[in-house]
């Protein structure tokens, strides 16, 4: 089973809270909060690695820092970063968003799917994503990458920050 990618909008409050709890407890939080509905929340299932790959090109495995196309996939910063065996946790706060806004609405779709080849995906997937149309797997990045910008610019809107949890 792979792991899927969740993006929880969080206020200041809920932020600061989860910046003090170990690994263990921020995942239940993290779970708990998206249950009480109070803050909304998008997943982009397993395709997350491949879409990171797709804009990057190399695996989410390898986040770049500073690129802002890596950190809409993946958070800018880390929870519980000194916890080798710590799910994948990651926040980007609301003054980063505009920049990370801004390289989403510039991407190239075109450019970027003329040059993808999806046999890329072949470390990253062993289930065979590789071998799916290309087209279909364009268009599913897309969608992904729509979303996640819909997404960002409404808590960009509404003062919110980004909790990232690929669990």
């Amino acid at each position: 089973m792979g792991m899927i990618a969740e993006y929880l909008m969080v206020n200041d409050e809920i932020l600061d809270s989860l910046m003090e709890l170990n690994n263990e407890d921020l995942v239940n939080e993290i779970f708990e909060i998206e249950e009480s509905e109070k803050f909304p929340f998008i997943d982009i299932d397993k395709i997350w690695d491949a879409v990171h790959c797709f804009l990057t090109g190399v695996s989410a495995t390898e986040p770049i820092e500073g690129n802002k196309l890596s950190e809409a996939i993946v958070g800018v910063h880390n929870f519980n970063i000194e916890d080798e065996e710590a799910d994948f946790v990651a926040c980007t706060e609301n003054e980063e968003l505009p920049e990370i806004i801004a390289e989403l609405e510039k991407i190239d779709f075109n450019r970027l799917a003329s040059n993808f080849d999806p046999i890329a995906l072949k470390k990253l997937y062993p289930s065979g994503i590789w071998k799916q149309n290309k087209e279909e797997l364009i268009t599913e990045f897309k969608t992904s990458v729509d979303e996640l910008l819909k997404f960002y610019k409404k808590a960009l809107e509404t003062k919110h920050h980004i909790i990232v949890s690929i669990l």
